[in-house]
């Protein structure tokens, strides 16, 4: 993912995120078939060829470990991601995007400090709600970090008028980029599309690597694709452990293998809870049933005379959230690298709302030094 400033997040509140619903339960879409999902559902990969995704095919085809070991990482998560985002209506072939990004390595973290299976960068995480201290980062736990990012995609989809290439390139090189190409294009008179655009040479190929990939996916035995693990999936499901408590701790109560829990749990920086709060433990479905009924037998059961659960660390500067601005200032003055939708979320307001009392039409049109209201009155 790019950096903060060159994507961003939509508002809670508009209506194409996914509902914030509890997704880890044990309900109609919790027991999705990946495969089937892959082979039967995917959008808009099918329909994309061309010599660069067959190159790319060739490349995976000549060195088949690469995605071997990533599936086999993949083999706890990517049911998840897939089901997760079948829920929110989105192309099951998305949920590919972490072998691009991490190769499916939750604990992954780049050179210039991208984290978890997305990748995300510390400035992004934190326009995307995602929490970071001494305790947690959300940045890799799979679960908030997934949800965080089909929220990205669905404002990325509607940027770019429904056009998943489009967005797909803007999520590797930001929305500011591929908007700039695509003007250039339209100025001088030429197509729009992906593969019509002038792009980062990174982006140009980022795209066709992703399409070849869920090409593979939804053929895996004609691509030579060992990945029967996936078929070995487990319902899932999150528990609120209403006290800190250590993972060593929770898989005792829950009679679950510890590496599980710690794989599952891969937020968490210590193995551990953050203190004074609750937090949502993902568990084996069966292994979430035991719990629950440990701590309704044995209420005491989270605490702990660790020194560690005593009192928490102070969480360091670097890592706290600026403030939100109220809404209903009296006007804010663009500067350069601002955007409609960083503005929107530091002032707690819609977008819409801020296109609507400024009148503007097309939201990649803001100036540095532009004057902005904040308010309908």
């Amino acid at each position: 993912m790019a950096s903060a400033d060159q994507r961003l997040p939509p508002p809670a509140n508009e209506p194409y995120l996914p509902p914030p619903k509890a997704i880890w339960s044990n309900d109609s879409v919790a027991g999705v078939d990946t495969w089937r999902a892959m082979s039967e559902h995917m959008t808009f990969a099918p329909d994309a060829t061309g010599p660069s995704i067959d190159q790319e095919i060739q490349k995976y085809r000549d060195n088949p470990r690469v995605v071997t070991a990533a599936a086999e990482r993949a083999s706890l998560y990517l049911p998840y991601v897939t089901r997760r985002l079948m829920e929110s209506d989105f192309p099951p072939e998305l949920a590919l995007l972490p072998f691009l990004e991490s190769a499916y390595d939750p604990h992954a973290i780049s050179a210039n400090g991208a984290a978890g299976l997305w990748q995300i960068q510390p400035g992004t995480g934190d326009v995307l709600g995602l929490k970071r201290d001494q305790w947690y980062d959300g940045r890799q736990d799979v679960v908030r970090s997934t949800d965080a990012v089909i929220g990205y995609f669905g404002y990325l989809h509607q940027l770019f008028d429904g056009d998943w290439l489009l967005a797909l390139a803007a999520f590797n090189s930001g929305e500011g980029t591929v908007s700039k190409a695509i003007q250039r294009n339209i100025q001088q008179g030429k197509d729009t599309d992906f593969w019509a655009l002038d792009l980062p040479e990174h982006t140009r190929s980022y795209v066709p690597r992703f399409l070849a990939l869920a090409r593979m996916f939804q053929n895996p035995e004609e691509n030579q694709l060992r990945l029967s693990l996936l078929d070995r999936s487990r319902p899932l499901e999150s528990v609120t452990a209403p006290k800190q408590i250590s993972l060593a701790r929770a898989a005792e109560l829950a009679e679950v293998d510890y590496d599980t829990l710690k794989r599952l749990n891969t937020g968490l920086k210590r193995d551990i809870t953050p203190p004074q709060s609750q937090y949502q433990i993902l568990m084996p479905l069966n292994a979430a049933q035991r719990f629950e009924a440990a701590l309704v037998n044995a209420p005491s059961a989270t605490t702990s005379t660790s020194p560690m659960h005593s009192q928490p660390t102070p969480i360091e500067a670097a890592h706290t959230k600026a403030p939100v601005v109220k809404a209903r200032t009296a006007g804010y003055r663009v500067q350069p690298g601002d955007s409609l939708w960083t503005i929107a979320r530091r002032f707690n307001v819609s977008p819409k709302a801020l296109m609507r009392w400024n009148d503007i039409d097309d939201p990649q049109v803001l100036r540095p030094g532009q004057s902005l209201r904040i308010s309908d009155h």
